[in-house]
């Protein structure tokens, strides 16, 4: 599928022609690249949105936009003969490459632990066959009714599942109280579960980037997994911490979002998204969403 987008206002620069590269079937949610690109079509640049990797027409830019813990290898394939490639070079987000929390079965820890998929979001971009056809609110009751049938099965069930419910990952009271099928499953990852806590609220910190733009915050829920449609806080703007910076060069992204707590003055790498959904909060943030859209100077040469 090829959805070509017409130019904007002509801009005093170059014209650029950029590509956003999608997997065809991919389940049709907005992505923050989707605001952004209106962004660049006003000042000028042509657009063009195309899922799969077949027929793909000629661009300047490259946005590798396939919502996957690892890119398909004809995605990667196909890539390779543009010019500029925008996360080119991140090609695998999966959990166990970059958790500094992740334990071992026979570690010695005697504090809480959460139990979370090695592939993004619960495992589920990679299981979307059955959500494809869905909407948003029909995939998120999917997902509920599949955490309800996963809970009633799960003594004798965890040593098969590939995947878990992201808003609801398990949180047991010690290494020890953990099912002896997640060990089993290379699908899992346990990981200490260190909140960054304030009186009753859990608190989260984020930091999206694209080129040289930034976008950071630090907002908390009375829910041990905290999401931005559980939200009760103001989200204020916090400092990037150095660490984090060496992680974005180590794993080569562009674009995407780093989430993260501080604990003991360190911060703690919770997951990583090179695709970033439009939510709720979209509306609210469409003039940072905008500023971030610069970013794509770094990459108009």
């Amino acid at each position: 599928m090829d959805t070509r987008t017409g130019q904007g206002q002509a801009n005093t620069g170059m014209t650029k022609t950029i590509l956003l590269l999608k997997e065809n079937g991919a389940i049709p949610i907005p992505y923050i690249v989707d605001i952004m690109a209106r962004e660049w079509i006003e000042l000028g640049h042509r657009v063009i949105n195309h899922a799969g990797n077949r027929n793909l027409p000629d661009a300047d830019i490259l946005f590798l936009h396939v919502d996957r813990t690892l890119v398909p290898e004809e995605y990667v394939n196909c890539a390779s003969k543009y010019p500029v490639v925008i996360n080119g070079k991140i090609l695998d987000i999966s959990r166990k490459r970059y958790s500094t929390a992740k334990l071992g079965k026979d570690d010695e820890y005697g504090g809480p632990v959460i139990v979370k998929t090695n592939e993004n979001y619960g495992g589920f971009p990679e299981h979307r066959s059955v959500l494809k056809s869905l909407s948003i609110a029909s995939t998120r009751l999917l997902l509920r009714q599949t955490q309800l049938k996963v809970w009633r099965q799960m003594a004798r069930s965890w040593s098969r599942l590939s995947s878990l419910d992201p808003l609801e990952y398990p949180i047991f009271n010690n290494i020890g109280a953990v099912p002896s099928g997640v060990w089993k499953n290379n699908n899992f990852i346990v990981e200490r579960f260190i909140p960054e806590r304030e009186g009753n609220l859990f608190f989260v910190r984020y930091w999206t980037f694209f080129g040289d733009k930034n976008l950071t915050g630090r907002y908390g829920c009375p829910h041990p997994i905290v999401k931005f449609h559980r939200c009760v806080t103001a989200i204020m703007p916090v400092d990037i911490p150095e660490e984090l910076i060496l992680w974005r060069k180590k794993l080569n992204m562009d674009y995407g979002r780093f989430d993260y707590v501080m604990y003991e003055g360190k911060p703690v790498l919770l997951d990583v998204n090179k695709t970033q959904a439009a939510g709720q909060l979209t509306d609210g943030y469409r003039e940072q969403f905008a500023a971030l859209s610069a970013g794509i100077d770094c990459y108009l040469k």
